[in-house]
């Protein structure tokens, strides 16, 4: 009969990470990026750290959303200390949600203006 316990505590276990991924999926896909000067987070896929990044260039548009065609609320510079706290995949592109620490601007820039140093969740 313990033989059956664990067994059973195995497939709840099992019963249990499924819908945590299934839940944490939904809400992923479901999220929209923060409205125009928002300071609220994108919600991450399974609470990835952030990491510090960098602008390739200098006058780097931060937007407030994924997309070049949103409002433009800063410009980040090569000298400028950046934070990246996620990533999203838009129309191929990779794009990542960002603070530039020196102006306090938070905002989404696409893969090649800003980069993290490390890898970071899925916004």
């Amino acid at each position: 009969m313990p033989h059956h316990g664990v067994l059973l505590r195995g497939l709840l276990g099992v019963t249990a990470v499924a819908a945590l991924l299934t839940a944490g999926a939904g809400t992923a896909t479901a999220h929209t990026a923060p409205a125009a000067h928002s300071t609220a987070a994108p919600a991450k896929a399974f609470g990835a750290q952030s990491s510090a990044g960098r602008y390739l260039v200098d006058g780097a548009r931060i937007h407030t959303q994924p997309n070049t065609r949103s409002t433009t609320v800063g410009y980040g510079y090569g000298s400028h200390d950046v934070t990246v706290h996620c990533g999203r995949v838009v129309a191929g592109q990779e794009w990542y949600y960002h603070t530039d620490n020196t102006t306090h601007v938070t905002g989404w820039g696409r893969y090649d203006v800003v980069v993290p140093y490390l890898a970071v969740g899925t916004c």
